[in-house]
Formats: structure tokens, C-alpha cells, sequence
């Protein structure tokens, strides 16, 4: 009988002295995990606010933008209006510039941006000459005229 007592002393001793580490670790790691929540909420980005007259361009519609006389048309007001700047010239700089630009509800061009560009200056006369497109068919959803995104690649090479 004392053999089984001697056992049972040391094993509720045991228990008592994990029951105060046990208790630190919980404590230590919900204080961690406070910190870490804090940190989270404070590196939230906020989102730009839409604005409420400029409506969310579409990818595909229905019915898509035309360009008047076709994109044949569009390709070659594009080769006839573009003008190689001289720097790129005189350094052989050659590419092909993949422009976006919104076609919006009344069929103008909008918000132009260059999606794969070359240098900046080839990067520069493409996003000029997208912007003296005159205007589109706009496209539709639902038979109503919608923005639409748009690209085009402008290839500039030296002959």
C-alpha cells in the first residue's frame, strides 16, 4: 500500500506544476494571436471608390464595338497616323505595343493604358494614337450600349 501512495504523490505533483506551464502557454499564444489580428486589420487596403458615372467596362459583350469600316480599317488609320519617334530610330528600337483603351457608351476612347510595351517613347506614340481614334459603334448588352475594353497591337518596325 505505501508503494502505491509513493506513486500517486509524484504524479499529482506532476500534474500540479503542467497545470501553471499549460496555463502560460494559452495565455502567451492568445496574446500572439491578438498581435497578429491587429497587424492584419492595419495592412487592410482600401479599395479606390467607384465613381458613379463611370460604369465598370465589360470584357465580352453581345454585341462588341466597330470601328468604322472594320478593325482592317482601324489597323491601317493606326499605321497612317503613327509617327516613329527619331530617338528610336537612331537606336534600332523595334516591337510590338498591345494597347487597352475603353470604348465607352457614346463610342469614344477612354482610359487608355499600355499593356505590353516596348520602351517608353514606342510606349507613348501608341497610347497618342489610340487617343485620336475617332469614335465607335459602342457595344451592346442586352440592347443597351455598354463601355467595352478594347486592345490593339501597334507594331513598330524599321524597314
Amino acid at each position: 500500500m505505501k508503494a502505491k501512495k509513493s506513486f500517486t504523490v509524484p504524479a499529482s505533483l506532476k500534474i500540479l506544476l503542467a497545470l501553471p506551464v499549460i496555463i502560460l502557454l494559452i495565455v502567451a499564444l492568445s496574446s500572439c494571436a491578438a498581435g497578429k489580428k491587429a497587424v492584419n486589420t492595419q495592412t487592410v487596403v482600401k479599395e479606390k471608390p467607384k465613381s458613379p458615372d463611370k460604369e465598370e467596362p465589360f470584357v465580352v459583350v453581345e454585341e462588341m464595338p466597330l470601328f468604322p469600316g472594320g478593325d482592317s480599317t482601324l489597323l491601317a488609320y493606326i499605321r497612317q497616323n503613327t509617327k516613329y519617334p527619331e530617338s528610336a530610330k537612331t537606336n534600332k528600337i523595334q516591337g510590338k505595343v498591345i494597347v487597352r483603351f475603353c470604348v465607352t457608351s457614346e463610342g469614344s476612347v477612354d482610359r487608355i493604358s499600355v499593356l505590353k510595351g516596348v520602351n517608353p517613347e514606342l510606349d507613348a506614340e501608341a497610347s497618342r494614337v489610340v487617343s485620336t481614334l475617332p469614335a465607335f459603334k459602342p457595344g451592346k448588352q442586352g440592347g443597351k450600349q455598354v463601355p467595352v475594353w478594347y486592345m490593339v497591337p501597334i507594331d513598330f518596325s524599321l524597314k
